[in-house]
């Protein structure tokens, strides 16, 4: 089990060839997205088959189950579609349009120790581990497959050696409820669509805590969510934040919140204590 101060191994050359590769998130809401649109488009094929074969009144019925099979077909594949782009593309643009604005805060000196809570495949992680010279990007995450695709602690630092960050990169095994570390100890602090994955609201608000606490003062924190982006906003008022940026998302957010019913807005906030 990786621990703080184990640097991602260079040993192994396969791991410094290639390209980043950091997960499809949810993969099994992709998966069922995929499904959905292949069921509908089989039920929008066999009531055409049927409305052409019958007669009135069912010919009429057939034509409206074979409009809504389409219907689903469409969404299904759309979401799927984006789903996929929004992992392989999107999150990695918004990822550095979050970093950056974190530089408008605070100007990265390059010698800061910065964590990121819940690393995945370490897409914030080595986002900030570019903007480093000196310093040390700590990822900590439970590394459940649930929520990415193939995560691992072993794909992120592949993905570290890839972009060439091993030597600026640590992680361990550790939930964002208890962090092992110690008051004020972290220049940044980044997270990026994790929060949500705590069923509890007392659990997620202690995550939030637990990113407080082991902030620095002028601290900079980053936190991206699909969801209650703006109840965090509140709680970070409330402890006193100094600069406070929410990102709505803009059109795409408000597009993908109605499409999802609500449980997928993203947005985001970069705070400076």
């Amino acid at each position: 089990m990786p621990h703080v101060g184990d640097r991602a191994p260079r040993e192994n050359a396969a791991f410094g060839r290639g390209n980043p590769d950091y997960g499809i998130d949810a993969p099994g809401v992709r998966k069922g997205m995929l499904f959905l649109a292949g069921v509908s488009a089989t039920v929008a094929f066999a009531a055409m088959i049927l409305e052409g074969a019958t007669r009135s009144p069912w010919s009429s019925i057939a034509r409206g189950v074979a409009a809504v099979g389409a219907v689903g077909a469409l969404y299904g594949l759309g979401m799927s579609c984006y789903m996929t782009w929004s992992s392989k593309v999107g999150k990695r643009r918004t990822r550095d349009r979050l970093l950056d604005l974190a530089a408008q805060m605070r100007p990265w000196r390059g010698d800061e120790t910065v964590l990121d809570v819940g690393c995945g495949r370490g897409l914030m992680l080595i986002g900030a581990a570019q903007r480093l010279t000196t310093g040390t990007a700590v990822g900590i995450d439970l590394w459940r497959e649930t929520d990415q695709s193939g995560n691992t602690p072993i794909a992120t630092k592949r993905n570290a050696q890839i972009e060439g960050v091993d030597d600026r990169v640590t992680i361990e095994h550790g939930d964002a409820r208890a962090l092992k570390f110690g008051d004020a100890c972290m220049d940044v602090v980044t997270s990026h669509w994790v929060i949500h994955n705590i069923e509890l609201e007392a659990d997620r608000t202690k995550a939030l805590e637990e990113m407080v606490r082991v902030l620095r003062p002028d601290g900079v924190l980053v936190l991206a969510d699909i969801a209650q982006v703006g109840a965090y906003e509140a709680f970070l008022h409330s402890r006193g934040f100094r600069q406070l940026r929410f990102i709505s998302g803009g059109f795409e957010s408000r597009v993908m919140g109605a499409l999802s019913g609500g449980t997928f807005r993203p947005q985001a906030i970069v705070a400076r204590r």
